[in-house]
């Protein structure tokens, strides 16, 4: 079951056990007239406050997931980039261009089930790269012109960037929702609830089911939004995925010749 209908799944649920409930709890104190407008006060402070840590969860972990995605655009540009201008060092573009797409290729075998799995980046990502580093310079003399000098520089950077860029999904990746805010979150949406069954004890038994359902929906929404959010690299619709390392290693691997477009040695089989 795909995460679209799982997650729809668990709305209709909630709509329907929270309903059922209400209209039980409702039954079971038919005969009592307990003051639940006295209740309203704390159902203001309580969603106040629970809106509050809502909102700065979501703010949090939304800045997190950004991140990671120009993260991965960033890597998939500088891969290119790097990849283009290796041209102009005729003696390493070959082991140059072929260490870059063995990189592209690795990094969403095995970089992506580590981050989805909570385990860091891959060994072989790491191995790749270490690769595409010794690749630098292979062959060729020392430049002694200025442009040529220059588009030395540049090629180290963009191979730099490769690294950083890594490091920032990778760290994105880590991301953790603490103990206490979970607890937070799930316990005062529960509390929130609550409450606002007692604020509309006045409603007819139905109304009061289906606004209190509705409210418990709307809470569950809220928190599957911060479970998306903090999981960026997870499966499912809207997480961050590395189509556009994709996209460059193919785009690369269709310029370049047949023996550096090969298989690599981190290819799966």
């Amino acid at each position: 079951m795909s995460s679209l209908w799982a997650n729809l799944l668990a709305l209709a649920v909630t709509f329907v056990i929270v309903g059922a409930a209400s209209l039980l709890v409702r039954r079971l104190l038919a005969n009592r007239e307990p003051h639940y407008g006295s209740w309203g006060a704390t159902l203001s402070y309580v969603a106040a406050a629970y809106g509050v840590i809502v909102g700065f969860s979501i703010l949090f972990l939304f800045g997190q997931y950004a991140s990671a995605r120009d993260a991965v655009g960033n890597e998939a540009t500088s891969i290119g980039t790097a990849f283009d201008q290796a041209t102009l060092f005729p003696q390493s573009q070959p082991s140059i261009q072929r260490a870059l797409i063995c990189y592209a290729r690795v990094v969403p075998a095995y970089d992506w089930p580590a981050m989805a799995a909570h385990e860091g980046g891959s060994a072989k990502v790491d191995a790749a790269y270490q690769t595409l580093v010794a690749s630098v310079g292979v062959g060729d003399k020392p430049s002694t012109g200025a442009l040529q000098a220059a588009t030395a520089t540049n090629l180290v950077s963009q191979i730099g960037n490769i690294s950083t860029a890594r490091e920032t999904r990778l760290v994105a990746a880590e991301t953790r929702v603490p103990t206490m805010l979970w607890i937070l979150l799930i316990g005062g949406g529960a509390f929130a609830v609550l409450l606002l069954f007692a604020v509309t004890m006045p409603a007819r038994s139905p109304t009061q089911a289906v606004l209190v359902a509705m409210s418990a929906v709307f809470t569950v929404v809220m928190l599957l939004v911060v479970v998306a959010l903090s999981e960026p690299f997870g499966t499912g619709g809207g997480r961050v995925t590395p189509q556009l390392i994709d996209e460059t290693a193919a785009s690369m691997t269709s310029a370049a010749t047949p023996a550096v477009g090969a298989p690599c040695a981190f290819d799966r089989q």
